[in-house]
This record gives structure tokens, C-alpha cells and sequence, in this order.
């Protein structure tokens, strides 16, 4: 398979510049496909989900295909099993306080600082917050 850098950064608008850096988070590189459907669904369809009416109908159909996608592409029994959140760094804080909440005498989780600092940081927190309990 032959792989052209050139044909894969046209996807990439942020990678349309002379010095390109790569110290932000992975939505920082986000592809042209990606910004279109999120410019689609914020013009068409942003609204409060589950409401009677058009914009929030339409708004959960988008969801319910992202999720339906997203199950597939993971191979995931059901779209139900499949959880949006706002960001990473939002998602392992949460579920660093709901997994520590189960947490008995000699449970360990492993980071490195090799780790980005949002996927170290929850865990720090969340294993000071256990040691008081």
C-alpha cells in the first residue's frame, strides 16, 4: 500500500502552514471531514436533545447515528454502550472518581509521566482523595 503524506495532510486544514506543531491535544488536528459535519450539525440541527421539535429531533438522530457508527467501528454489542463525553481529559477525571469510589486496600493504577498529564493528574487526585476515606 503506498502512502502519499501529501494527499493525507490535504484532510487536515491545521496542517496547512510552513511550521506545524504538534504539542496540543489529538482534536487539535482535526480532519476537514470532521469540521464540516461539525459546522453541518451546529448550522442545521444544535439544539436540546429529546424535544419536540424539529431541531432537537434532528439533533438526536445525528447522536444516535454517531453512536450507531461508533458501535460498529468498535464492534460494541449495542449504540447504548457507546459514551460521548466532552473531551479525554473531562472523561478519565469522571471516571477516575467513579472507579476510585470501588477501590480497596492494595488496588493500584499505573501511570508514568511519560503519560500526558491529564490521564495522570485524575488518578493522583482520585487515589489522595481514596487514602482519606
Amino acid at each position: 500500500m503506498s502512502f502519499d503524506p501529501n494527499v493525507i495532510r490535504q484532510h487536515f486544514p491545521s496542517l496547512d502552514r510552513p511550521a506545524i506543531f504538534l504539542d496540543n491535544p489529538a482534536g487539535t488536528q482535526i480532519s476537514k471531514e470532521s469540521l464540516d459535519r461539525i459546522n453541518k450539525y451546529l448550522l442545521e440541527c444544535n439544539a436540546n436533545h429529546e424535544g419536540m421539535f424539529e431541531t432537537s429531533r434532528k439533533s438526536d438522530e445525528v447522536l444516535h447515528e454517531a453512536h450507531a457508527a461508533m458501535a460498529d467501528f468498535l464492534n460494541v454489542s449495542r449504540p447504548e454502550e457507546i459514551i460521548f463525553g466532552n473531551n479525554m481529559t473531562t472523561l478519565t477525571l469522571y471516571i477516575s472518581r467513579s472507579i476510585s469510589r470501588e477501590w480497596k486496600e492494595g488496588d493500584e493504577i499505573v501511570v508514568t509521566w511519560l503519560d500526558h498529564d491529564a490521564n495522570v493528574t485524575p488518578w493522583v487526585l482520585a487515589a489522595r482523595t481514596a487514602a482519606y476515606r
